[in-house]
């Protein structure tokens, strides 16, 4: 272990002063610093010394894609970037505090509901993500931090890349043993959105077992990462163990995490969906999913403006929707839905729709009021003509009453003449 003298120091940068080392990277450090204007703590990661040409593309890659995406609610925001001495790239993000997600479910695994709303949480980062064209490849708990107000954010974007990436361009390569892939770790064909929905369902596992799912607790095998790698590639998802898991979930992360890519769920989306209907199930308050919509094919005219946004925020995924728990490979690519730009408030499943049935104790429209419906709605004089159709007395009822006028005025004709 180094001591504090020895530990990496952060530079001077514009407007912050630097308080400790964080955490190091792959090829940065990360310090706190106290930004003055506006006074905050703010978290910067900062290239290490003699940085190769490499890295400082790969630095650049990530601070860009997390500043697209910092708006989101559930990954880290970003406040800033610069460059320091020895041209060493910085990015400024938001503090959270430690620990991370592994440390918290390593010391205590979370609770049934907290996992499954964190899950869904983290679902609307990951499909924004691959929305904008990139996969993250490095989803694991200890990339997920928590904000002073409880909220996970999705942080460690060091070796995102664009999706469908050839083997051969392939700069930004690696894998976490625990929590990615089959075809991942062996590197030997261009990732799918699939890839990260695996590590994803991974990452919930541990939450809820305090282990990773290709961990050997049983004591008959070794964990180093070569035997970690072989029960990833042959062995099947061993159960969580524990009693307060319904065996819907289990078949959920199990499905997410298929071996093949084509038997999990074809998007982040489509896990989301399938955790919102276990909170169904289970009666427990559905969870909101953020996600960004792709609007481009809502136009259809070729006067559509040139300079108009190609993305916007589409919040809420109708938990009452298709749950996804269908394997990609027998279902329609649920990657490909257009979801409204609104929300949608939750419901528990089976509650029916104010548009679709009446409430108890709701009155029926009345005459007046349907007639009102019928004048407001254009096009509807046919419609109109019905109703007054329907008002008019019949053939029928206008004969009765002739005959009975007449029989009251020959009885009252009778009764006169009997008296005279």
């Amino acid at each position: 272990m180094s001591s504090p003298s020895s530990a990496p120091q952060g530079p001077p940068i514009p407007g912050a002063s630097p308080k400790r080392l964080l955490g190091a990277g792959g090829f940065a450090d990360i310090f706190l610093y106290e930004q003055r204007v506006p006074r905050r703590d703010v978290a910067v990661k900062i290239l290490r010394p003699g940085g190769t040409r490499r890295d400082h593309h790969r630095f650049t890659t990530e601070a860009d894609l997390m500043a697209r995406l910092s708006s989101h609610p559930s990954i880290v925001s970003v406040y800033g970037a610069g460059t320091v001495e020895e041209e060493r790239n910085y990015l400024i993000m938001e503090y959270c505090p430690p620990p991370h997600l592994g440390k918290l479910a390593a010391s205590q695994p979370l609770s049934l509901t907290r996992a499954l709303e964190i899950g869904i949480q983290l679902a609307g980062a990951v499909e924004t993500i691959h929305r904008v064209g990139y996969l993250h490849r490095d989803i694991k708990p200890a990339s997920i931090l928590l904000t002073p107000f409880g909220r996970p954010v999705l942080g460690d974007f060091g070796i995102a890349a664009p999706i469908g990436l050839s083997i051969e361009k392939d700069e930004f390569g690696g894998a976490s043993p625990p929590w990615a892939s089959p075809e991942q770790q062996l590197d030997r064909e261009s990732l799918t959105p699939a890839s990260d929905v695996y590590a994803l369902a991974a990452t919930i596992y541990t939450l809820l077992a305090g282990r990773s799912p290709h961990v050997d607790v049983s004591g008959a095998d070794r964990n180093d990462q070569l035997s970690m790698i072989d029960r990833v590639l042959h062995r099947q998802i061993p159960p969580i163990g524990r009693h307060d898991i319904p065996e819907q979930l289990e078949r959920v992360l199990a499905t997410a995490m298929a071996k093949s890519p084509r038997g999990r769920y074809a998007s982040a989306v489509a896990l989301a969906r399938a955790l919102q209907q276990v909170q169904t199930d289970l009666c427990l308050t559905i969870t909101q999913l953020d996600v960004m919509e792709d609007a481009s094919g809502r136009h259809t005219s070729g006067n559509r403006n040139q300079d108009s946004t190609m993305l916007r925020p589409a919040v809420t995924v109708d938990p009452d929707g298709p749950t996804g728990t269908v394997p990609a490979a027998h279902r329609h690519d649920d990657a490909a839905t257009t979801f409204a730009p609104r929300r949608v408030k939750a419901q528990p499943a089976g509650s029916a729709s104010a548009s679709s049935a009446l409430r108890p104790g709701s009155a029926l429209p009345s005459q007046d009021d349907e007639a009102e419906v019928t004048r407001d709605d254009p096009g509807s004089k046919e419609t109109e003509a019905g109703l007054r159709r329907r008002r008019r007395p019949s053939g029928r009822a206008v004969a009765v009453t002739v005959v009975g006028t007449a029989v009251m005025v020959c009885l009252s004709a009778i009764g006169v003449w009997s008296v005279l």
